[in-house]
C-alpha cells in the first residue's frame, strides 16, 4: 500500500509505528493519538480542500468515490485500517476524518500487563470467564480499547472451539483455523441483527459480536439465552451502565416487551461484565470485572465483582468473590 500516494500530508502520521490513531477536525485542528498521548499540530493542512483531496483519494484507493456518499463514508484499507469522513453540510465547520490504524502486531495479555491495563489475577479471571463459556459483555468508554481487548479475549479462547464474528465493519483481527468472520454488505443495523440471527446456524462455541449499538442487542440476549457462548462488544460509561445501556437498546426495538420483562431477560443471559476505561491520562485499564447473578429484590441487577481497580493507591485488587470463582 502506498501511503504517500493514498494519505498524502497525512502519510508521516500514518506510516509511525506510534501512531494508531489520527484526527483531522479542521485544517488547523489535527491530532493523534503517539504512545498513549495525545499530540495535534496546526500546520498540517492549508485549507478544507486539501483535506477533502485527501479523502477522495483515500476512497479511490479502495474503488469508491466519496462524491456518491452523500457527504459522509467509512471504508476498511487493504491492511485493516478504518477510516470515516464526512463533508459539508453535515460537517458545520467542513471536512473532518478519521483514521484509526490496525495494530501492526497481535496484541496479547502480555503485552496489555507490560502497559500495566492489567495484572496476572485480572488475565486469570477472563480466561477463566471464557474457559466456562460465560456469556460475557466487553464494555468501555470512548477510546479504552474495546476492541483491543477483544481480540486479546478471541486469541486467549481455545484454538480447538470454532469461532464466529459478527461486525457492522470488520475491525476484529481474527487469524486462526476454525474461524468464520461476517461482515454486513452495507454497513447497516438492520444487516446486523440478521447476521447475528444467522450465525446461530453456524455451529460456534463462541460468537463474538462487535458492537453493540441498536436494536440488534434483541437479538444479541436471545441468542445468549438460547444459543451458543456470547461474547459481545457494547460503549458504556460503567460495568452497571453497559447493563442498563443493553437493556435500552433492546427496547428500541419495540418487541412488545415491557421494561420489567426486559430487564429480566438481560439479567438472566447476561453472565459477566469486563470494562475497561480510557483515563484523564490517556492510560486503559481493566477497572471492573463482574459476575451478573440476576436482579436482587429491587429489581436491580446484582453484580458480584471479581475484579477492580483501585483509584486512590493504583493498584488492582482481585476481590474474595474473584478468588472463590478461580477456585472453582
Amino acid at each position: 500500500m502506498n501511503a504517500q500516494k493514498i494519505f498524502g500530508v497525512l502519510a508521516k502520521y500514518f506510516e509511525n509505528p506510534e501512531i494508531h490513531e489520527i484526527i483531522v477536525d479542521a485544517p488547523d485542528d489535527v491530532y493523534w493519538e503517539e504512545k498513549g498521548q495525545i499530540k495535534e499540530s496546526a500546520s498540517v493542512f492549508k485549507d478544507a480542500s486539501e483535506i477533502e483531496a485527501v479523502i477522495t483519494s483515500i476512497f479511490a484507493s479502495v474503488g469508491r468515490k466519496f462524491e456518491d456518499l452523500n457527504g459522509y463514508g467509512d471504508c476498511r484499507l487493504e491492511d485493516g485500517t478504518r477510516v470515516a469522513a464526512v463533508l459539508a453540510p453535515l460537517s458545520i465547520k467542513g471536512p473532518a476524518l478519521v483514521i484509526r490504524k490496525m495494530p501492526s502486531h497481535h496484541v496479547s495479555f502480555d503485552d496489555l500487563k507490560t502497559w500495566k491495563a492489567i495484572d496476572e489475577d485480572g488475565e486469570k479471571i477472563i480466561s477463566k470467564l471464557l474457559l466456562k463459556g460465560k456469556n460475557i459483555l466487553m464494555a468501555g468508554n470512548t477510546g479504552s480499547g474495546k476492541t483491543t481487548m477483544t481480540n486479546v479475549m478471541v486469541g486467549a479462547m481455545d484454538p480447538a472451539w470454532r469461532l464466529v464474528t459478527v461486525e457492522k465493519t470488520a475491525e476484529l483481527h481474527v487469524d486462526r483455523k476454525r474461524a468464520v468472520c461476517l461482515e454486513t454488505e452495507h454497513a447497516s443495523q438492520e444487516e446486523l441483527s440478521e447476521l447475528i440471527k444467522k450465525s446461530a446456524h453456524l455451529r460456534g462455541d463462541y460468537i463474538v459480536i462487535n458492537e453493540l449499538l441498536g436494536a440488534e442487542a434483541f437479538e444479541a440476549v436471545k441468542l445468549m439465552r438460547d444459543g451458543p457462548s456470547i461474547l459481545a462488544t457494547i460503549p458504556a460509561e460503567s460495568a452497571s451502565g453497559a447493563l442498563s445501556r443493553v437493556e435500552l437498546l433492546c427496547m428500541m426495538g419495540q418487541y412488545g416487551l415491557g421494561i420489567s420483562e426486559v430487564r429480566s431477560m438481560v439479567g438472566s443471559s447476561v453472565e459477566a461484565v469486563v470494562y475497561q476505561e480510557r483515563r484523564e491520562d490517556g492510560t486503559r485499564k481493566v477497572s471492573h470485572i463482574a459476575l451478573v447473578e440476576g436482579l436482587d429484590h429491587n429489581g436491580k441487577y446484582n453484580l458480584k465483582p471479581l475484579f477492580t481497580f483501585d483509584e486512590e493507591d493504583s493498584s488492582f485488587n482481585l476481590t474474595n468473590a474473584g478468588k472463590k470463582f478461580l477456585a472453582s
